[in-house]
């Protein structure tokens, strides 16, 4: 990306009871021209994506309490 990520968000999933907790890292960046977002995740299985305006507006939301 051209520019520093807007959020980097570390989240925690817990796949088994027996198993410690899973972290991944979030880089988001949210495109103030299409209302879209760009997501890259640590974990190579998952790689990146993309959001569209809808979905965008309310991570936005979620994370920066716009």
């Amino acid at each position: 990306m051209a520019r520093k990520e807007d959020v980097k968000a570390t989240l925690f999933f817990k796949y088994d009871e027996n198993m410690p907790e899973r972290l991944f890292e979030y880089q988001i960046w949210f495109n103030q021209s299409n209302d879209t977002a760009m997501i890259i995740s640590s974990n190579v299985k998952e790689g990146y994506g993309t959001l569209d305006k809808e979905n965008a507006q309310a991570l936005e939301k979620i994370l920066l309490n716009k």
